[in-house]
């Protein structure tokens, strides 16, 4: 269950029925990455257990320690490290930029810190390397894929790129998407976004400010000739991934097969306090309602 507690980042309750407290007002991984290491007290059959961090270190109780490295191998193990490395055509040094590391942590859905201790703990980096990518906060990262323009810090922003195409992601209802896209603008190509639209989306370019372009693309890297477009889900969600499609063509020769097309979908999540959907339905079948 979430919901908002003061000073703890999760519980495990043993009493009873058995369950899961975790604190609502922490950042989607951070909920995540609690609830694994919960899960771990209860797999682990370690009774009733507080939590006020998360990584403890080495001098923590055993039990501690044992639920922090289940929660790490059920969040990111390293099959799935690699397959996200590869799909993105990354390599550990690629890893070292705060830009890289946070979209892994997106796609991982835990947070940036336990990303980088995901890396040591793989040992795909040292502690020296964990500790320079960890100077760089993940507010000033997505401040630099928005160009400032962040709302609510606590809440991600997924950079979808060719990489993407064909996947489920699973944003936060109100995280932001940006779809970065190469821009042929210059031989006559637009990105029509008339397909995305009728599913719901809202989508807008996003312009670098002048003078902050060069800020930005020093952080979040590249430097070629792209578009970005700021995506936000439909006000009333399904509960079955919606499918993001935008087609490049030229806009007065409609009836051609688009240049180019970018093709995703996105499963939201609502992390609202209380009982989660799936865990209302088991308990109303448990009591034999429907």
């Amino acid at each position: 269950m979430l919901r908002p507690l003061e000073k703890l980042w999760g519980a495990f309750i043993s009493e009873g029925l058995p369950g899961i407290l975790v604190n609502s007002e922490r950042p989607a991984g951070v909920i995540q990455m609690t609830c694994a290491h919960e899960l771990g007290h209860f797999v682990l059959n370690h009774g009733t257990t507080t939590d006020e961090q998360l990584d403890y270190s080495n001098s923590a109780a055993r039990k501690e320690l044992e639920a922090d490295w289940f929660a790490y191998s059920l969040m990111a193990p390293r099959w799935a490290v690699a397959k996200i490395m590869k799909r993105k055509g990354w390599a550990v040094a690629d890893l070292a930029h705060p830009f890289n590391l946070y979209q892994l942590s997106l796609r991982l859905g835990i947070s940036y810190a336990a990303t980088a201790w995901s890396l040591q703990r793989l040992k795909l980096c040292d502690r020296t390397f964990v500790e320079e990518v960890l100077r760089v906060q993940p507010a000033v990262i997505k401040r630099a894929l928005l160009t400032g323009r962040l709302g609510n810090p606590q809440r991600d922003v997924w950079l979808l790129d060719d990489a993407d195409r064909d996947l489920i992601l699973e944003p936060r209802v109100d995280d932001q998407m940006l779809v970065r896209l190469k821009d042929h603008s210059g031989a006559g190509y637009v990105w029509d976004t008339n397909e995305a639209a009728s599913e719901g989306f809202t989508i807008e370019p996003v312009l670098l400010p002048p003078g902050n372009a060069g800020d930005a693309d020093a952080l979040i890297a590249g430097g070629e000739h792209y578009l970005d477009y700021l995506v936000s889900p439909a006000s009333i969600l399904t509960t079955s991934p919606t499918e993001l499609q935008l087609d490049e063509r030229k806009p007065w020769d409609r009836s051609s097969a688009p240049r180019d097309t970018f093709g995703t979908q996105a499963q939201f999540e609502d992390l609202a306090t209380g009982l989660s959907s799936v865990a209302k339905r088991a308990l109303l079948q448990g009591t034999g309602h429907s």
